[in-house]
C-alpha cells in the first residue's frame, strides 16, 4: 500500500513539473529548443499570446545543470517575437540546461524544459543528385557536415511525388542504400520531384529540413488504352455531305510519351479498308463510311485500335432521358436502358452534350462513355451558368447505335433578359380579342420558361394581371373588354429564378358597336339587292308577262318617237259642228270650195296644245287623181317650233293618211285635257 501511494505521489510531481496542471488551456505552454547543426547556436521557440497581449516582451532563461550550477543566463526577444537564438559561444558542449520563458511582467509562460545540448542537434539537409534516368532513375545524396567527435552517423529518409500533386510517397529506409536509391515503379514519361532529410541514428535530436526538390522525367513507353472516338454529321462540303470524325487526345498517363500521330482505317463500301495518318483530333470521312478504326502512335509504339461502328443509326435508343443540375456546376443524366431484339443490349452508352446557342456546336461538343448496365452519368466540365446545353444519350451496339431525343439543360438558371416577341391582337368581337406572340429567343431565356404573365392596362389606370399562362402557349383570349376602348398590353416570362424583363408595350383598340351595326345593315341591303338582281335575271320573262296583265297598255307598249316620226297631213275645212278635231280623218267627205276665210286668234290653251305636238318632217305624198280638191291645194306642214302659226291650222282641217300614228297619237281632247 505504501509503495502504491509513493507511485501516485511521483506521478503528481511529474505532472506539476512538466506543466500538466489546472489553468487556462489556451495559455501557451509549449517550448522547443534545438541546436542548428553540430556547431551552431540554440534556437528556442514558444507559442505567442494573442489579442491585447500580442506585443508582450518575452525573456528566455537558461540555467546550467552540470558544469556551472545555479548560473542562470537570459536572452530577451523583441516585443511581439516568440523566438530567440542563443549563440554557440554562450553554450557548453555536453552540458545540461534548464530552460523557461517569462513575460515582461515576470509571469512564467512556459514550464521548465531540461535538455542536453548534443541531443538536440538538427542537421543540415543533404544534397541530392541524379545519376541516370534511362532505363531506370537513380538518385544519390551527400550527407551534411558531421563532426567526427559525434559518435553516431546520420540516417537519411527519401520521399517523392508526381510534380504538381500534393501527396508524397516515402521510401522505407531499409529499401535504400546508404547514400543512393534506384526507382523501379515510376510511371513512364512522367515528371517527378524527390527530397531527402537526415537525423542522427539514435534518433536523439531533430530531423533536418527537407532538401530542395530534385526533378526528373521518366523515359517514354508504348501508349496504353483506347482512343475515345466519336462522330458528328458534317455540314455540306462541295455539295456532298461528309462524316466528321472526332476523338479526344490520350491522357498523359495513357500516352506515356509524345503522341506523334493517329492512324485511321475506315470502310466505305470498297473491297478493302482505306487508311490515313492524321494529327489530333478530327478528320472528315465520306458519308457512306460504315466502320472506323483508330490508334495513337508515339516513339515507342501504338495503342490497340479503337472501333466505331456506323452501319446502322436507327437502333433502339435509351428512353426517359432526364437531366438535373448538381450544385450549379455539373449535370446528372439518367436514362432507361434500351435493347435490340437482334443486337441485344448496348455494349456501352455515350452521353453527348453541346452548347445549343453556340455558333459552332462542334467546337463545344463533348461526350463521356459509360459501360453497359449503368443508367446514369455525372457530366463535369466547364459549364457556364444561364447557357442552354443540349444533351443526348446513345446506345452503342456492335452494328451501330441509336440516339435519344435531345434534352435541354441548364447548370444554373437566371431570369429572362426579354419578354415574348411580336405581340399582336385579333378582335373576335367588340368585347374580346385574341393576343398572340412569339417565344422568347433561346439566347435570352436564361433557363426553362415555366410560365408567362400578361399585363393589361385599363383606361381607368388600373392594371389587370393574367397568369400563369403555360410556357407552351402562343396565344391568349382576352374577354370582358369595353367596346371602342384603347388598351396597353405587355408580357413577361418566368423561370425558376424568377420573373424576367417585360416585352415592349403593345397598343390595341376594341371595335365600336355603332360601326358594327352600320356594317351589318349595309351588308343586309347589299345582299337583298344582289338577290333581287339574281331573281330578275332568272325570272325576267315571267315578270314582263305579269306587267302586261296588270299595268295599263301605255305603261308597257312601245310608243313611237314623235320627233323622228313622219306623218302626212291633208288640210281640210274645219267643220265647226264636228266633234272631231282638226287632225281627224274623213276620206269620203268632199272638200267644199272656200268662199270666205275667217282668221281668228285661237285660245291660249289651244295654241299651247298644238305647240306641244311633235315636229313632223315627212312630206305629203301626191293626192290621187280622182279627188277634186280645187279650193285648196295639199301642202306639207311641219309641226314644231318653226311651223306656221296655229291660227292657220285652226281654220282648216288636215286629213291624216297614216292610221298607225293615229292609233298611238293622242287626239285633241286628250291634248287639251278635256277627255
Amino acid at each position: 500500500m505504501r509503495k502504491r501511494w509513493r507511485g501516485t505521489w511521483l506521478l503528481l510531481l511529474a505532472l506539476e513539473t512538466f506543466g500538466f496542471q489546472e489553468g487556462d488551456p489556451e495559455e501557451p505552454t509549449g517550448l522547443e529548443c534545438y541546436q542548428m547543426g553540430p556547431s551552431g547556436g540554440m534556437n528556442c521557440t514558444w507559442p505567442s499570446r494573442t489579442g491585447p497581449e500580442a506585443n508582450t516582451t518575452y525573456t528566455l532563461h537558461y540555467q546550467s545543470l552540470k558544469f556551472k550550477r545555479n548560473q542562470t543566463r537570459s536572452s530577451q526577444a523583441p516585443a511581439g517575437q516568440s523566438w530567440v537564438v542563443i549563440g554557440r559561444s554562450r553554450l557548453t558542449h555536453n552540458d545540461n540546461y534548464a530552460v523557461w520563458v517569462e513575460a515582461g511582467d515576470g509571469t512564467q509562460v512556459t514550464p521548465r524544459l531540461t535538455l542536453t545540448l548534443h541531443e538536440i542537434v538538427k542537421p543540415d539537409p543533404p544534397v541530392l543528385s541524379l545519376v541516370d534516368v534511362t532505363p531506370v532513375v537513380t538518385v544519390t545524396w551527400t550527407n551534411p557536415h558531421w563532426p567526427q567527435h559525434f559518435s553516431l552517423a546520420l540516417a537519411c529518409q527519401l520521399r517523392y511525388r508526381v510534380s504538381g500533386t500534393p501527396n508524397w510517397t516515402r521510401v522505407h529506409e531499409e529499401d535504400a542504400e546508404p547514400n543512393s536509391y534506384e526507382f523501379s515503379s515510376l510511371e513512364p514519361f512522367t515528371a517527378y520531384e524527390v527530397q531527402a532529410r537526415c537525423i542522427p541514428e539514435d534518433r536523439k535530436g531533430f530531423w533536418s529540413d527537407w532538401s530542395p526538390s530534385q526533378t526528373f522525367q521518366t523515359p517514354e513507353a508504348a501508349p496504353l488504352g483506347l482512343v475515345d472516338v466519336w462522330q458528328v454529321a458534317s455540314p455540306l462540303e462541295s455539295g456532298e455531305p461528309s462524316l466528321l470524325l472526332l476523338w479526344k487526345p490520350l491522357s498523359s498517363k495513357a500516352a506515356r510519351g509524345v503522341i506523334r500521330s493517329y492512324s485511321l482505317a475506315f470502310w466505305n463500301g470498297s473491297d478493302s479498308p482505306e487508311s490515313l495518318e492524321s494529327p489530333c483530333c478530327r478528320v472528315s470521312l465520306p458519308s457512306r463510311t460504315t466502320r472506323v478504326w483508330i490508334s495513337a502512335n508515339n516513339h515507342v509504339g501504338q495503342t490497340q485500335p479503337a472501333n466505331l461502328s456506323l452501319e446502322r443509326q436507327d437502333l433502339p435508343a435509351p428512353a426517359g432521358v432526364q437531366v438535373a443540375a448538381m450544385h450549379g456546376q455539373d449535370l446528372r443524366v439518367t436514362w432507361e436502358p434500351s435493347k435490340d431484339p437482334l443486337e441485344g443490349e448496348p455494349t456501352e452508352y455515350l452521353v453527348e452534350w453541346t452548347e445549343e446557342c453556340s455558333s459552332s456546336k462542334v467546337a463545344s461538343l463533348d461526350w463521356v462513355r459509360r459501360p453497359a448496365g449503368t443508367h446514369s452519368a455525372l457530366l463535369t466540365g466547364d459549364f457556364r451558368p444561364r447557357v442552354p446545353y443540349q444533351v443526348r444519350v446513345y446506345g452503342l451496339y456492335p452494328g451501330g447505335f441509336g440516339a435519344s431525343a435531345p434534352v435541354r439543360a441548364y447548370t444554373q438558371e437566371g431570369v429572362p433578359l426579354a419578354g415574348p416577341q411580336g405581340l399582336q391582337d385579333h378582335s373576335i368581337s367588340k368585347e374580346a380579342s385574341v393576343i398572340s406572340w412569339e417565344a422568347i429567343p433561346l439566347a435570352q431565356r436564361n433557363g426553362h420558361i415555366t410560365h408567362y404573365t400578361l399585363y393589361l392596362a385599363m383606361p381607368t389606370g388600373s392594371l389587370q394581371t393574367y397568369q400563369p399562362i403555360a410556357a407552351t402557349e402562343t396565344s391568349y383570349n382576352l374577354s370582358g373588354l369595353e367596346p371602342g376602348t384603347s388598351y396597353q398590353l405587355w408580357m413577361t416570362g418566368s423561370t425558376s429564378a424568377g420573373e424576367g424583363n417585360a416585352s415592349s408595350i403593345h397598343l390595341f383598340h376594341t371595335p365600336d358597336s355603332r360601326w358594327e351595326t352600320i356594317l351589318a345593315s349595309l351588308l343586309a341591303v347589299g345582299f337583298l339587292l344582289f338577290l333581287a338582281c339574281v331573281l330578275g335575271a332568272v325570272l325576267h320573262v315571267q315578270l314582263l308577262d305579269l306587267c302586261q296583265k296588270v299595268l295599263p297598255s301605255w305603261c308597257w307598249e312601245k310608243v313611237p318617237d314623235a320627233t323622228h316620226s313622219r306623218i302626212t297631213l291633208y288640210e281640210v275645212d274645219r267643220d265647226p259642228h264636228s266633234s272631231r278635231g282638226p287632225l281627224a280623218q274623213d276620206p269620203d267627205a268632199e272638200e267644199p270650195s272656200i268662199t270666205e276665210l275667217d282668221i281668228a286668234e285661237p285660245a291660249d290653251h289651244v295654241n299651247q296644245g298644238y305647240s306641244a305636238l311633235p315636229q313632223l318632217e315627212s312630206p305629203v305624198p301626191a293626192l290621187p287623181h280622182g279627188n277634186d280638191w280645187t279650193a285648196s291645194k295639199p301642202r306639207t306642214e311641219e309641226l314644231g317650233p318653226s311651223s306656221s302659226p296655229l291660227e292657220e291650222a285652226w281654220g282648216q282641217q288636215a286629213q291624216v293618211i297614216s292610221g298607225y300614228e293615229k292609233h298611238f297619237m293622242p287626239n285633241l281632247e286628250e291634248v287639251l285635257g278635256l277627255a
